[in-house]
């Protein structure tokens, strides 16, 4: 792919707060503890992705134990009930920008808004499910039992904007503060690299995700809140780059709404995910954004890899792509959140919105992935990406080995798919040449894919027709209602 253009940007968090009714007053802190809520109890607002996504099920094969996520983020709160006794360890890459010069590193650790999002995003991975809610319920994770290990590379400034400290002379800190992060987590043994943050390229992006993939790490990053092109380090070869979808399966209106590069959806919209104000933490808060989509993702690999302790990031990220869910709508096939019914049929190609589906690691766990190959199924194919597939195979130790690479998108579609598969999708994404994301962060606008398997949901969910495979149809994403997805919160930002 093209190179973003290299300005200097901010690092913009992924994730947009959408407040669901009014804050309850938080409940008196109990005393620590690592084990999880029970599962049989009644969901409070924004849980829905627990029982869509079959978790209880999940669990039974897999809680994450032994497995060791990474989240690149802001600095975090690892006191608040869901995260104690969970994160090993939290380190900073930003400077403090009260020490000019020195490049003293600020502390990983905070309160109040400048942690709220790090630590949303540790406990949707990890949480307990003990809290400030209700009968003191909190953030239920999809890996309960998994460690994490934390690296702060983002502040919340006095603007509103996101910042790393002192600048470099070329203005590339922040940049480089993720690429050093993943670096670091990979070294530090993650099994999973958590990033639900978005940035501009720097070249060390691409040397951090050959070490990542060499210590066997696999690394999920998120997409924009806007329908924008994704950037990097979600646009780096072999990373899961995850978008958005609502409880009814749809793409909201602040989700990217076509790009060739998505790998996968998974819930993001209106999920309880906590936030801070000046009482204090709030479990219940309901919110929306890619970054809880991309917490999930990585939280529900966390999973699967316990279940599979001697399984590769290959292995498993094949379990993954093979068991999107699916299931039967009129004459064809639409993707969902579990796999439903019997003889279902691969999905071969991707989509641009819902990438080659939405993340089912309930059924993935199901299939051993011991038998199956060990490449990274979702690294793309072409001159211009980065990582190549062979320097992505040569640090997994499978130097030549790229048969089951993505094509990498051309500058024209695909001649219409064989009336086997469903319609395609093939609406051009924006030609603007430069797309602010946050504050400076240009990215060079990306191609549509050709044909694909599965096709985009309309306001109502349909069936995919495999009879009509016409090229040039656009269909029409579902928006919903603007007023309860990408709220601002009540400073007036995005977070």
């Amino acid at each position: 792919m093209a190179r973003p253009s290299r300005r200097r940007a901010a690092v913009a968090l992924a994730l947009v707060a959408g407040l669901g009714g009014g804050l309850l007053a938080p409940a008196t802190a109990g005393a620590a503890t690592t084990a999880h809520v029970p599962a049989a109890v009644q969901p409070l607002p924004g849980e829905w992705w627990w029982s869509a996504m079959g978790v209880d099920e999940l669990h039974r094969k897999g809680t994450g134990k032994g497995v060791t996520v990474a989240v690149i983020d802001g600095p975090i709160d690892s006191s608040v009930p869901e995260l104690r006794g969970r994160v090993a360890s939290s380190r900073s890459f930003c400077n403090d920008p009260r020490r000019g010069t020195d490049f003293v590193k600020r502390s990983p650790r905070a309160t109040g808004k400048d942690a709220e999002h790090a630590t949303s995003m540790a406990a949707l991975i990890a949480g307990s499910g003990k809290g400030t809610g209700p009968g003191g319920r909190g953030i239920r994770g999809i890996a309960p039992d998994a460690t994490i290990r934390h690296y702060a590379v983002s502040y919340l400034a006095a603007d509103g904007s996101y910042r790393c400290g002192v600048k470099l002379p070329d203005g590339t800190e922040q940049n480089q503060a993720i690429a050093d992060a993943i670096r670091q987590a990979a070294v530090d043994g993650a099994d999973v690299i958590s990033i639900s943050l978005v940035s501009n390229f720097t070249a060390s992006m691409v040397g951090a995700l050959q070490a990542a993939y060499g210590h066997d790490a696999i690394v999920v990053a998120g997409t924009p809140n806007e329908n924008v092109v994704p950037q990097w380090p979600g646009l780096g070869n072999g990373v899961l780059l995850v978008n958005t979808v609502d409880r009814q399966a749809r793409i909201p209106s602040f989700a990217v709404q076509g790009s060739p590069f998505i790998s996968l959806t998974a819930p993001g919209k209106d999920v309880m995910a906590a936030s801070y104000d000046a009482s204090g933490w709030h479990s219940e808060t309901v919110a929306s954004g890619s970054s809880i989509a991309t917490a999930l993702v990585s939280g529900g690999i966390a999973a699967l890899r316990s279940a599979y302790p001697s399984a590769t990031s290959g292995q498993i990220l094949h379990a993954v792509k093979d068991n999107v869910g699916l299931r039967k709508s009129g004459s064809g096939y639409e993707t969902w959140f579990r796999r439903v019914g019997t003889d279902l049929p691969p999905v071969r190609t991707a989509n641009k919105a819902y990438g080659w589906g939405i993340f089912d690691p309930t059924d993935a766990v199901a299939v051993d992935p011991t038998t199956l190959p060990k490449d990274n199924p979702f690294v793309r194919e072409g001159a211009a990406e980065e990582p190549s597939v062979a320097e992505v195979a040569a640090a997994m130790g499978l130097a030549g080995a790229s048969a089951s690479a993505s094509p990498t998108p051309s500058a024209s579609a695909s001649s219409a798919p064989a009336a086997s598969t469903s319609d395609a999708d093939t609406a051009q994404d924006s030609g603007t040449p430069w797309l602010p994301v946050g504050i400076g962060v240009v990215v060079v606008a990306l191609l549509a894919a050709g044909g694909v398997a599965l096709a985009r949901r309309s306001r109502a969910p349909g069936p995919i027709d495999p009879s009509h495979p016409d090229p040039s149809r656009t269909d029409e994403v579902a928006t919903g209602d603007p007023t309860s997805q990408g709220a601002v919160g009540a400073e007036g930002r995005k977070h």
